[in-house]
């Protein structure tokens, strides 16, 4: 269902040749520390006076060799690669060329927790939720009563006007329109009720207003995003027990009505949901299903590795949050462990192409419920929960929550623990990423479900904030972008831009976010400090609503702007990979990239023949060829051996279909 575009180059391995000499030179070699150094090709070294007023940047060749030139003068040199930790040196340049070598030691930067306010006089732990707003200011609030905004930038608060009216434990969503729109919940403090009303506060005025109601009352409802704008909502608890329903119902954004819709299987609450790029949506809790809205009707996918009866915790609230990946798949992180589990594993991964589960990896230490936030490069950041194991060097509070911290890396399945958090947080924290690419954390310091006198409110500084100067964001033609929209950028600090990527704003409530899901690459072009960067075609892709756009050098993010995305009046044009691909010699095989011109999601097949008409495919001919490669990510190193003396080799990457055929425009 993919419409994708082809690139097709010809390449003959040679090396590369130095640009014109100037004054003074440095050089050398970055490796690997240790017993047994060896090159780290492709990293990022970088020369900067003190003030910043000069810049300049290279990259390590095959064989870990760079060169830089600059005006005689006092630099700071750094060299810093993916999972290796930043190294940087003085450095004064003279008429003579300066050797100046690297050992990098693998990642180890903590990163670093500041409490940058409080929400005082509130205390939030029960009832709570927050979210982003459309100006980059926070709210906080109980059950729509009590409300309190934050201002990470200035570290100051305000208190906005009670909604008077009652409404906690709700599904909230950030609104292309900056209206923060809360759905049903509870409507008094027993526990047992539930209401079916629908709210909104306005970014912009600080105002709240009713909506019209959903058809059934819902305490704890699942909510998720759909292409046109819409939402579906599922589930939650009714009057006057608190029994769990299976029902589900649609918001149409014209008429802003609820629509019944088909039911799920089973009656559930607060379960993770995501619109996949499929166009169907993933329901995680309980058991995981798939609901079509081009049809109204859900169906059945794989259980999940793990609990496939999910018996521990079941009908309660899930033990894990949703993060919905680039490559178009989904990972679930949280597990509570059935009786008896003998190694417990605290991510899987979802495949919509073949509906089924994977173990991915596995943290330090096992937790349930879980703080999540998928951060710009790609890592997701996960923190507090309650400690599943019997490890009794980790504190934990009388509940079992924890203070740990942990970044884990999805494509490589790989755990890092990180900074601990000032106190341990159980579920009914906050838990966002902000714009300036911090992630923010309030609240849940008590007992369950109960305020616990901590106010504070935490940032974490990841470790990609600790590599060196960040690029910088100069000026945007436009913060309210369409589908297939082109616009520009100018940045500074980043000669050689490697991703433009947009990640969805945060709106949680009990770990369980209810915004848009996304982190995207965008295809984009650079000349100079000015980028052209278009936004993803299809609303399957990127679905309408507030997202926060981010300049990125490997895994170095700038600070984010928010921007508007609203659907193109007319369907754009499909995506391209367009004629972004480049080939780089490395030994006697090749590095292919087009990360300046993504798909999304990242699937691609591979192809090469020294015979340039071969790869000239129809659409009656490209199920016939076998790819050399299926990848999901925008790079791939050919090993096989360049071509003979008079040859050329011819590549050509085109976008991957689920049943893994390729697709033509």
């Amino acid at each position: 269902m993919l419409n994708r575009a082809a690139l097709l180059v010809a390449v003959a391995l040679a090396s590369s040749v130095s640009g014109a000499s100037v004054a003074a030179t440095v050089s050398g070699v970055v490796a690997s520390a240790g017993l047994s150094p060896a090159p780290v090709p492709g990293a990022r070294v970088i020369l900067f006076d003190p003030g910043l007023t000069i810049f300049f940047e290279a990259r390590t060749d095959w064989i870990g060799r760079y060169r830089l030139e600059a005006p005689p003068g006092n630099y700071i040199i750094g060299a810093v690669a993916r999972d290796y930790r930043y190294q940087e040196l003085g450095v004064t340049l003279l008429l003579a060329d300066v050797q100046r070598d690297f050992a990098l030691d693998p990642e180890s930067e903590p990163g670093v927790w500041e409490t940058i306010g409080d929400t005082a006089p509130e205390e939030f732990g029960g009832s709570n939720s927050g979210s982003l707003l459309a100006d980059g200011t926070l709210l906080f609030c109980h059950n729509t009563r009590d409300p309190v905004r934050f201002d990470p930038v200035s570290r100051t608060k305000t208190f906005p006007a009670d909604s008077f009216d009652y409404q906690g434990c709700s599904a909230i969503t950030l609104l292309g329109t900056g209206e923060l729109l809360i759905v049903g919940g509870q409507r008094s403090t027993d526990f047992t009720d539930a209401t079916n009303r629908v709210k909104s506060f306005n970014t912009w005025t600080g105002l709240w207003a009713q909506q019209p109601s959903l058809n059934y009352e819902r305490w704890y409802p699942a909510l998720a995003r759909l292409a046109d704008g819409g939402l579906l909502v599922c589930g939650g608890g009714q009057s006057p027990s608190a029994q769990r329903t299976a029902t589900c119902e649609r918001w149409d954004p014209s008429s802003r009505l609820w629509t019944l819709t088909s039911s799920m299987s089973q009656p559930s609450e607060y379960s993770p949901m995501a619109l996949l790029h499929t166009g169907e949506v993933l329901k995680t809790w309980f058991p995981p299903e798939l609901y079509d809205p081009a049809v109204g009707m859900w169906r059945a996918t794989a259980a999940t590795v793990q609990n496939a009866d999910r018996a521990a915790a079941f009908p309660d609230h899930c033990d894990h949050s949703l993060v919905l990946l680039r490559d178009g798949q989904a990972v679930i992180v949280g597990i509570l462990p059935a009786a008896g589990s003998p190694a417990p594993v605290m991510a899987e991964h979802y495949d919509p192409c073949s509906g089924t589960w994977r173990l991915g990896g596995n943290s330090d230490v096992v937790r349930s419920r879980p703080e999540v936030a998928q951060l710009p490069d790609g890592r997701i950041f996960v923190a507090g929960g309650r400690i599943e194991e019997n490890d009794l060097t980790v504190f934990r509070n009388a509940e079992g929550y924890v203070r740990l911290a942990d970044l884990y890396d999805p494509t490589t399945g790989t755990w890092r623990p990180v900074a601990e958090m000032r106190v341990a947080r159980e579920y009914h924290a906050t838990t966002l990423l902000l714009p300036d690419g911090r992630v923010l954390t309030t609240a849940g310091t008590g007992t369950v479900g109960n305020p616990g006198g901590d106010m504070g409110v935490d940032a974490y500084s990841p470790p990609y904030l600790f590599r060196g100067p960040r690029p910088r964001i100069d000026a945007l033609s436009r913060t309210n972008l369409k589908n297939g929209e082109a616009f520009t950028l100018d940045v500074s600090f980043a000669p050689a831009v490697t991703s433009v990527v947009l990640i969805g704003t945060q709106a949680t409530t009990h770990y369980v976010d209810g915004a848009v899901p996304r982190r995207l690459a965008l295809a984009f072009t650079q000349i100079g400090g000015r980028l052209q960067a278009t936004v993803p075609a299809s609303p399957l892709a990127a679905p309408e609503g507030y997202y926060l756009l981010f300049v990125m050098v490997d895994d170095v993010p700038s600070e984010g702007r928010l921007i508007r995305l609203d659907p193109a009046a007319a369907a754009p044009p499909p995506d391209q990979i367009g004629g972004a691909l480049t080939v780089e010699a490395a030994g006697n095989g090749a590095v292919l990239d087009w990360r300046h011109g993504p798909l999304n999601p990242a699937r691609y097949n591979l192809y090469r023949s020294i015979v340039a008409a071969d790869l000239q495919l129809t659409p009656s001919a490209i199920g016939t060829r076998t790819p050399v490669a299926s990848v999901d990510a925008e790079t791939w190193k050919d090993a096989a051996e360049g071509p003979a003396p008079g040859q050329v080799f011819f590549y050509r990457v085109l976008g991957r279909n689920c049943d893994g055929s390729s697709a033509l425009p």
